[in-house]
């Protein structure tokens, strides 16, 4: 909420610009999971689910501009958001590996109330992803992790593409 974002209107449409990009999502959370791994060479199956808690917020205005587009809100209550993942991973030899699995987000209505007293409701979303992934270990400290995210709901994009090299010390 504090990221400062411009408020533009045009006819019935509005939307707001962030100025850059947030660091989170302005709640305190709690993520409890659970992973199970099931190995069967020369693969393995994984599969996990998890609960995300957010705390709700009280007297919360966001950072609009300009600031008679502002709305400030008594409270605001994010929904739960249950997940769930599974999947098989495949050693291709002792340094590449191929994966494939899908993951999905259950996201609960975020309930908010504004400063006038007036409440708004959102809305149960569902976040869908088929899953590809090619590692390959370069040496004893460092991999490299590309993986392909395919949307298969509404809401979810239709495609990500991510390139890491975690580090091991």
């Amino acid at each position: 909420f504090e990221v400062r974002t411009s408020f533009e209107a045009d006819g019935a449409r509005t939307s707001g610009v962030q100025q850059e990009l947030p660091t989170g999502s302005g709640f305190y959370s709690f993520t409890p999971g659970l992973t199970v791994l099931i190995p069967s060479d020369p693969a393995v199956f994984f599969g996990g689910i998890s609960y995300q808690y957010s705390i709700k917020r009280s007297n919360v205005t966001p950072n609009v501009v300009p600031a008679t587009a502002r709305a400030s809100y008594e409270e605001i209550q994010p929904g739960g958001v249950l997940g769930f993942n599974f999947g098989m991973g495949l050693a291709l030899n002792e340094r590449s590996s191929f994966s494939i699995g899908y993951d999905h987000l259950s996201v609960g209505k975020t309930d908010a109330t504004f400063a006038n007293g007036s409440k708004a409701e959102g809305v149960r979303v569902q976040l869908g992803s088929l899953l590809l992934g090619y590692s390959y270990k370069l040496n004893s400290q460092r991999t490299l992790n590309l993986s392909l995210g395919v949307g298969v709901t509404r809401d979810t994009p239709d495609v990500q593409l991510t390139l890491r090299t975690p580090l091991s010390f």
